[in-house]
């Protein structure tokens, strides 16, 4: 049971962590994107030419690459997210290591034979 509770709240904490993550970097990357910048008109503009060019109207169009530049924004924030997770998770198990290397194995005990633990 306890192993599952800690299972249960270390996807909690981590998923909490991504969310949080998520949100700044978005924000982050958001930032940076001005509509006055030629190159986000640039990109705007070929999406809004692309769908165009699948029979969208005009206006249709223009509210689509809106709608795709965001979702780019989105993934890239998320790609990021899980490259911190991954990070902080690599650092904790590093922490570990020297924690792991100080416990010592019990002398005297029978070895458990795990097909006997089985039934």
């Amino acid at each position: 049971m306890m192993r599952q509770l800690g299972g249960s709240f270390g996807i909690v904490a981590i998923t909490t962590f991504i969310s949080n993550q998520n949100s700044i970097h978005r924000e982050n990357i958001a930032q940076h994107l001005d509509a006055n910048s030629f190159d986000v008109q640039q990109r705007v503009a070929a999406l809004k030419a692309s769908f165009m060019a699948k029979s969208f109207s005009p206006d249709v169009a223009l509210q689509s690459a809106y709608k795709l530049l965001d979702l780019n924004v989105l993934k890239q924030a998320s790609v990021l997210s899980y490259m911190d997770v991954f990070l902080y998770l690599g650092l904790l198990f590093l922490v570990c290591i020297p924690f792991v290397l100080f416990v010592k194995e019990r002398k005297g005990r029978e070895p458990i034979d795990l097909g006997d633990a089985m039934h």
